[in-house]
């Protein structure tokens, strides 16, 4: 400590007394030093009046009183989150008292603080929704785009008042030379604490268990990209801030290169440069390009190792501000600890009652499904555990490949909530990695693999006491995995007559209906005994190819008709015979996409009923979620369902899928 009173220009006698200032080095009273340099401390710690505002300004104070107001607008921010969630209208009861026969009246008989709540929303996610700057940020909504502003916005504000914008020119003793004594120091360690703030903060955005999704009602996934640039943010400031005390030690101290020496050897200053090094070695870690280099999994676990090493080094250059470092370090181990408790207690039987003392896995049955891009597996088994939610997800591990890995995987299956055991189906695409090793065990002839779940985690997509909507389910590729329970579960869904639902299913070959052939039919078949009016649309984007690239012959599904006669879906040729036995509607398309915005407005305007509101659920790849998001934009009209027009109200949950 009295190295660093020293080093922050402070000299002690024997009649010198300490005067506290939390997160800072202790004031030493009375100033001993020359004029200028005790005025420079009288700035840095008790307050120099300044004319321009007619008030004190105390640069550190100010600074550490900023960094706990970054935390009450967060706090602010989720307390009105949380209000919102309570005072929002649910509007049951509405859709299921509405008389068939007058279901597409342009009129609805919700009262005024529904319809004005709904139109709020509408006129919001007309503007909010569409993706914009994407060169930049990536796939991502305005509304998350905004939020990122404000954050940015109220840091730089925050940066740079209550800085005392003055120069000193102090002399140097037993020398002619002079030190020159600026805010720039107040400044750089305002940054610094702002940036320590917000470290468990970032951190919070990360976690898997999250806190946030408890408050707000939002999937864990949707902070990632707060997450991100919040920690770029971290990353300016730090850099930042170690440019601003270089200049300092370096340029304006004197004598030179004596002063830069002693001060670039200090323990807490080669503490900062450490945790500097690791900050840049995540950011650069975490670029989209070097992890498609390195693989995911060295990434995560690298992110994982770094970060802890980099909050570390973080309180060993300012502990005065360890409390923002304990707070990141609990939050992580807080997150790690639970996911490890909820692996251990689903595969255990405690959610069952009793605790196992045998970690039992699930054993997986694997089915492997060529074409050329590398082919899918289906993978399905069952487990005694509690149900999930539909449009939830598990983390999977292999313990027959890798007992370090996880990923995350929608189940495609239906969850049985009076039942112990649930059945999970996953539709999985083959690339490099574990799925090309889970590729190849399936080609090996394992028919089946122990498999590690944790979860579930994500939104739930249907909730029982949740007003019945529209559905169009929109799919590319093994995004289907979120769309057939979503659909299938709106079929048993009570109150859902007199609601449309549509499934769009974008697929590149014929072949590819077989992944979920079972669904299919089991589709038409709740859909017969709920009454609920379903429509399926199947695009096949790449004409009339075989699907397999050569000779191979197509393996089919099972469908049979109202006739009992087997009908093969995967035949080029039997186009009318899979929409007499299903009542599918199969497109071929040359090397073609379907145009989104126009199933969408057919939808609204075609099918959809005027009262129920309408939700498009959605998985696929990304260029499908930004034609989606403009598109569902363009249909929300807050006016429309002022009016009653709730079909108008169009709500979009993309889930990203890679294809």
């Amino acid at each position: 400590m009295d190295t660093l009173k020293s080093r922050h220009i402070q000299v002690a006698d024997n009649t010198s007394y300490y005067v506290p200032h939390w997160g800072y080095v202790d004031r030493v009273l009375p100033c001993t030093n020359d004029a200028g340099s005790c005025e420079y401390l009288d700035a840095v710690y008790d307050g120099i009046f300044s004319p321009a505002t007619n008030r004190f300004q105390w640069m550190h104070d100010v600074s550490m009183l900023y960094t706990f107001i970054v935390w009450a607008v967060i706090g602010g921010f989720l307390a009105i989150f949380i209000i919102l969630r309570f005072i929002r209208p649910t509007g049951r009861g509405n859709a299921t008292s509405q008389d068939a026969e007058t279901q597409n009246s342009t009129t609805s008989p919700t009262g005024w603080y529904y319809r004005a709540w709904r139109g709020t929303q509408a006129s919001l996610r007309r503007y909010l929704l569409p993706e914009s700057f994407t060169s930049i940020f990536g796939h991502t909504t305005r509304l998350q785009i905004l939020t990122l502003a404000i954050l940015t916005g109220y840091l730089i504000v925050f940066s740079f008042i209550g800085i005392v914008y003055k120069t000193w020119l102090t002399p140097v003793k037993k020398t002619t030379l002079h030190n020159t004594r600026t805010g720039l120091g107040g400044f750089s360690d305002r940054i610094g604490a702002l940036a320590y703030a917000l470290t468990p903060f970032t951190v919070l955005l990360s976690t898997r268990e999250s806190l946030l999704s408890l408050a707000t009602g939002l999937p864990y996934q949707s902070f990632n990209f707060l997450h991100r640039w919040l920690g770029r943010i971290i990353l300016i400031q730090s850099i930042v801030h170690t440019f601003g005390w270089t200049l300092i030690e370096g340029r304006f101290y004197q004598p030179q290169p004596k002063v830069y020496s002693v001060f670039i050897k200090e323990p807490y200053i080669i503490w900062g440069c450490v945790a500097l090094a690791f900050l840049c070695l995540l950011y650069v870690l975490s670029i989209r390009r070097v992890i498609a280099w390195t693989g995911y999994e060295f990434f995560r676990k690298a992110h994982y190792v770094l970060a802890c090493l980099y909050i570390g080094a973080c309180w060993g250059h300012w502990q005065q501000l360890k409390c923002w470092m304990i707070a990141s370090l609990g939050l992580f181990f807080l997150d790690r600890g639970v996911r490890l408790c909820r692996t251990w207690a689903i595969h255990n039987g405690f959610v069952n009652g009793y605790i196992g003392l045998e970690f039992q896995p699930a054993q997986a049955k694997l089915e492997y499904h060529p074409d050329p891009d590398g082919g899918i597996i289906r993978l399905e088994f069952g487990h005694e555990h509690a149900p999930w939610a539909i449009g939830q997800h598990f983390y999977l591990c292999f313990p027959a490949l890798s007992i370090w890995q996880s990923h995350p995987m929608t189940v495609s299956s239906v969850p049985s909530p009076g039942s112990k055991s649930q059945h999970h189906t996953y539709i999985i695409r083959c690339r490099n990695g574990e799925t090309g090793r889970l590729k190849q065990l399936a080609l090996n002839g394992h028919g089946s693999t122990p498999v590690v779940i944790c979860g579930p985690y994500g939104k739930a997509l249907l909730k029982k006491k949740e007003e019945s909507t529209n559905i169009l389910a929109v799919a590319g590729g093994t995004g289907v995995t979120l769309t057939v329970p979503v659909v299938l579960g709106a079929l048993e869904k009570e109150g859902m007559r007199g609601a449309i639902v549509d499934f769009v299913w974008v697929v590149r070959r014929r072949n590819n209906i077989r992944w979920v052939g079972k669904e299919l039919r089991e589709m038409k078949g709740r859909s017969k005994e709920s009454g609920v009016d379903l429509n399926i649309h199947i695009y096949v984007t790449q004409g009339d190819e075989n699907g397999l690239g050569d000779s191979t012959p197509v393996e089919t599904i099972s469908v049979v008709d109202e006739k009992g006669v087997d009908v093969d879906p995967t035949d080029g040729k039997s186009e009318k015979s899979i929409v007499g036995a299903l009542d599918l509607d199969i497109k071929i398309l040359d090397h073609q996409r379907p145009v989104l915005k126009d199933i969408l407005e057919s939808f609204i305007s075609t099918r959809a009923s005027d009262q129920h509101r309408t939700r498009v659920i959605a998985s696929g790849p990304a260029d499908m979620g930004r034609d989606l998001r403009s598109s569902v934009a363009g249909m929300n009209s807050g006016s429309a369902v002022w009016r009653g027009r709730k079909s108008r109200d169009v709500e979009l949950h993309w889930d990203s899928r890679d294809g």
